[in-house]
C-alpha cells in the first residue's frame, strides 16, 4: 500500500527527477515539442516517464498538510480540507489521512508537521492520484504553459 500513497509528487524539499533524454523537449500526444520554460520541460518530462498526465485543473488548495511517514519519514502533503481525519491538528500529533484514487480509498497514520505557507496548485491525474505543485514554480511557467495545464488566475 505505501507505493500506492505516493501520489504527492513535489513538496518543498523534493524536486522532479529530470530525464536527460527529455530534457529540453516537451511531450504532447502529437510527438515531442520544443518548449521554453525550464520549469514545464521538468514537468514534461515527469509527465512523460510516469505517463501520468493532468487531467482537471482542481485549483489552489486552502489548506495543505505536511506530514511525515512514521515508518519511511518520508515528507508527504495532503488537501487538508479533503484528506484529513481532523480539522486542526497538532503539531507532532499522529493523524489519519484517507486518499481516494478512483473507485479505491486508502487510509494511512501520518505524524503532523504543519501546514504550508504558499499556496499549492492541485490537479486531478489521468490515473486518478492528486498532482500539487507550489505557487513559486507555478510562477516560474509561460501564460502557454499555465493555459496548457487549465491553470485559471
Amino acid at each position: 500500500m505505501s507505493a500506492e500513497m505516493n501520489i504527492y509528487e513535489i513538496g518543498p524539499t523534493q524536486e522532479i527527477m529530470l530525464n536527460e533524454k527529455y530534457d529540453n523537449y516537451s511531450f504532447h500526444n502529437y510527438g515531442f515539442q520544443k518548449s521554453t520554460s525550464k520549469n514545464m520541460n521538468k514537468l514534461w518530462s515527469y509527465f512523460h516517464s510516469t505517463e501520468n498526465y493532468p487531467e482537471y485543473y482542481l485549483g489552489v488548495a486552502k489548506k495543505v498538510a505536511i506530514c511525515k511517514c512514521p515508518i519511511t519519514e518520508k515528507e508527504e502533503w495532503f488537501n487538508g480540507e479533503r484528506c484529513l481525519s481532523i480539522e486542526n491538528p497538532e503539531k507532532g500529533s499522529t493523524i489519519t489521512v484517507t486518499v481516494k484514487i478512483k473507485t479505491r480509498t486508502y487510509t494511512r497514520d501520518f505524524i503532523f508537521m504543519g501546514w504550508a505557507k504558499n499556496p499549492v496548485h492541485e490537479w486531478r491525474m489521468k490515473k486518478g492520484s492528486t498532482f500539487q505543485l507550489e505557487q513559486k514554480f507555478v510562477d516560474g511557467l509561460f501564460p502557454e504553459d499555465k493555459r496548457y495545464l487549465k491553470i485559471t488566475m
